[in-house]
C-alpha cells in the first residue's frame, strides 16, 4: 500500500511544481459593495460641503455686502487769498499739518493800506463838505422864514389898504353927491335972481358951496386912486414874498439833494464810511488763515508769486473727519441702511480694522458710460457674470480714523450690521 501511494503521490508533486497556484479565493460578496458604499458616501459629503459653503459664502455675501470698489475721502477747499497781490509770507509747506487759525499766506499789504488811508481822508473830507451844505439848508431855512413873515405882513398891509380904498370910494360918492345938490342948488337960485326973488349973496353962496363940493370931489377921487395904487403895490408885495418862499425852498431843496439829507442819516457821509469799511475789509483779507486743521496739499508756489483773488494757491485737506465711499452692486443696496456699521481695511494696511458708519447711500449716478451729468458720480459698470448691475456710492464715516489714511487710497469695505438685518427680517 506504501509503493502504491508513493508512486500515486510523485507526479502530482511534479504537477504542481510545473502548472500555475490556484487563485486564492476572495469573498466578493462581501468586501466590494462595502468600498463602493464608503466611495460615494464619501462623493456625496464632498459635494454635500461644497454646496453648504458656496451657499453659506452666497448668503454672507448677500446679507454682509462686500466690495473692494472703495476709495478713501475727506473733505478739502481751496485756498484762494480775497484780494490780488505779491505772496510776502509763505509760512507752510507742501504735505504740512497746520492748526486752525494758523496764518497760511500774507499779501502785500501796502496798497491796501494805503487805499484805506485814501478812504478815511475822503471820509473826513464829504464831513466837511456836508456840513458846509448843511449850513447853506440852514441858511435856506432863514430866508423862508423871513419870506414866509414879509408875506404875512404884506397881507395884512393889502388888508388895511383895502379898507382905506373903501373908505375913499365911500368919501368920493358922498363928495359927489354933495356936489351934485350943490349943482342942483346953483340952477334953482340963479333963474331966480333976476326976478329979485333971492339976492346976490344967495346966489354967490350957492356958487361957493358948487365950488367947494367940486374940490372935495377931485380931492376924494385923488384919494380914491392913491389908495387903490396902495392896494396894488401891497398885492404885488405880497406876490414878491410869495415868490420868494418859493424861491427859498428851492435853495433849501437844492441843498439838501447837495447834502444827501435822507431822514438823520446823510447819504453821502454813510457812503464815504462804507468805502472805509470795505478797504479795511481788503486789507484784513491780505492775511489768510486756516479755516480748520488739516494738511496742506499741491503746494507749488512760493513767496514772492502774484496772486490772484479767486484763484486756487494750494488745497487744504480737513483731517477731522474722514469717510469712505464705496460703491456696491444695487442688489445690495437693500441690505444696506443708513447708521448700519462696516468693516473697512485699507490695501496700504489689510492687517488693521478700521470701523465704520453708513451715512448716506447714493441716489443717483450716471446711467451710461458714454453720458454725463451735471454733479452726478459715474461708476463705470463691471461685468459680473451675465447681468450687468449698475454700482451706487455709500458713503461711510470712519470711527477709528489714524494719520495713515489718504485721500484716494484703496479700500475694502463690509457692511455688518445685525441690526439691520434684524430690521430687514421683521419687515418681512
Amino acid at each position: 500500500m506504501s509503493e502504491v501511494d508513493t508512486t500515486k503521490q510523485a507526479p502530482l508533486r511534479e504537477m504542481d511544481m510545473d502548472a500555475p497556484a490556484p487563485p486564492r479565493e476572495v469573498d466578493m460578496g462581501t468586501s466590494a459593495p462595502w468600498r463602493k458604499a464608503i466611495g460615494r458616501l464619501i462623493g456625496v459629503c464632498i459635494i454635500a460641503g461644497a454646496v453648504v459653503a458656496i451657499a453659506l459664502a452666497g448668503w454672507q455675501w448677500q446679507v454682509h455686502p462686500q466690495t473692494d470698489d472703495a476709495t478713501v475721502r475727506a473733505n478739502f477747499i481751496g485756498v484762494a487769498p480775497e484780494v490780488s497781490g505779491h505772496i510776502v509770507e509763505l509760512p507752510v509747506q507742501d504735505n504740512q499739518f497746520v492748526h486752525e487759525g494758523d496764518v497760511l499766506l500774507v499779501i502785500d499789504p501796502r496798497p491796501y493800506e494805503l487805499a484805506l488811508e485814501r478812504a478815511k481822508a475822503a471820509l473826513l473830507l464829504t464831513r466837511k463838505e456836508v456840513d458846509a451844505l448843511t449850513k447853506g439848508v440852514g441858511v435856506a431855512e432863514v430866508s423862508i422864514t423871513r419870506a414866509t413873515a414879509q408875506a404875512g405882513a404884506t397881507t395884512a398891509d393889502i388888508a388895511r389898504l383895502e379898507a382905506q380904498r373903501v373908505a375913499a370910494q365911500a368919501a368920493l360918492t358922498r363928495a359927489e353927491g354933495e356936489l351934485k345938490l350943490a349943482q342942483d342948488q346953483l340952477a334953482r337960485v340963479e333963474p331966480l335972481l333976476a326976478r329979485q326973488f333971492v339976492t346976490e349973496d344967495q346966489v354967490e353962496q350957492a356958487r361957493t358951496k358948487r365950488l367947494v363940493t367940486a374940490m372935495s370931489v377931485e380931492q376924494a377921487r385923488t384919494a380914491l386912486a392913491g389908495a387903490t395904487a396902495a392896494v396894488e403895490a401891497a398885492r404885488a408885495q405880497r406876490h414878491a414874498a410869495v415868490a420868494a418862499v418859493e424861491q427859498a425852498k428851492t435853495e433849501r431843496g437844492r441843498a439838501q439833494d447837495n447834502v444827501g439829507q435822507s431822514g438823520d442819516i446823510n447819504a453821502r457821509v454813510r457812503s464815504a464810511e462804507v468805502a472805509v469799511d470795505k478797504a479795511a475789509l481788503d486789507l484784513s483779507y491780505c492775511r489768510v488763515y486756516a479755516p480748520f486743521s488739516g494738511h496742506v496739499v499741491n503746494l507749488n508756489i512760493s513767496k514772492g508769486a502774484f496772486a490772484r483773488a479767486g484763484t486756487d494757491v494750494f488745497t487744504l485737506v480737513d483731517t477731522a473727519t474722514w469717510y469712505v465711499v464705496a460703491n456696491f452692486r444695487e442688489t445690495h443696496l437693500r441690505h444696506i441702511r443708513q447708521g448700519a456699521t462696516a468693516d473697512i481695511y485699507l490695501q496700504s494696511q489689510p492687517n488693521q480694522h478700521f470701523h465704520g458708519t453708513v451715512v448716506g447711500l447714493g441716489w443717483a449716478v450716471v446711467p451710461d458710460s458714454g453720458t454725463s451729468a451735471m454733479g452726478l458720480p459715474k461708476i463705470d459698470r463691471q461685468l459680473d457674470w451675465v447681468r450687468l448691475a449698475q454700482r451706487f456710492p455709500v458713503r461711510i464715516r470712519l470711527d477709528n480714523p489714524d494719520d495713515s489714511f489718504r485721500i484716494g487710497a484703496s479700500a475694502v469695505v463690509t457692511i455688518r450690521d445685525e441690526a439691520t438685518q434684524a430690521a430687514r427680517a421683521a419687515d418681512r
